[in-house]
């Protein structure tokens, strides 16, 4: 089921945001680097042994756009990583023979949906103490 945002004001919004001071950034950037780091230790955690290319490829990498942004990638490198987190269905070779399906593991993506409701509840608190006003939540 596809996911749709609409979001009204975007621009007026990223102005909004030049205008706060520079060390809003400043204290932003722990809190997002942080929530990445705890993401990419609970998805490495998660994941199974059996051969460990899927925990050891989990990387976070930070982003920089500038000194008004805050950013951090978390990403899974492994080639069979998203088989994993998605599964695959029933193979069949020519002849009729069942190659089986593997169900999906469900790893990554709820790990890094929660992570990020979480920074974005420290990052909304963080802009009400500068005096912002934040309505709704993630």
């Amino acid at each position: 089921m596809p996911v749709t945002l609409r979001w009204d004001g975007l621009d007026a919004f990223k102005a909004d945001l030049k205008k706060l001071p520079d060390n809003v950034t400043t204290e932003a950037d722990p809190i997002v680097q942080r929530s990445a780091k705890e993401a990419a230790a609970e998805i490495k955690a998660a994941y199974p042994v059996r051969t460990g290319t899927l925990r050891n490829r989990v990387f976070v990498s930070r982003v920089d756009k500038g000194k008004h942004f805050a950013g951090a990638i978390v990403k899974n490198t492994a080639p069979h990583a998203h088989l994993y987190e998605l599964g695959t269905q029933a193979r069949h070779t020519d002849i009729g023979a069942n190659r089986g399906s593997m169900p999906a593991g469900h790893v990554f993506v709820p790990r890094i949906i929660r992570h990020r409701r979480a920074m974005y509840v420290k990052l909304k608190a963080l802009l009400v103490k500068y005096g912002a006003v934040v309505s709704g939540d993630a």
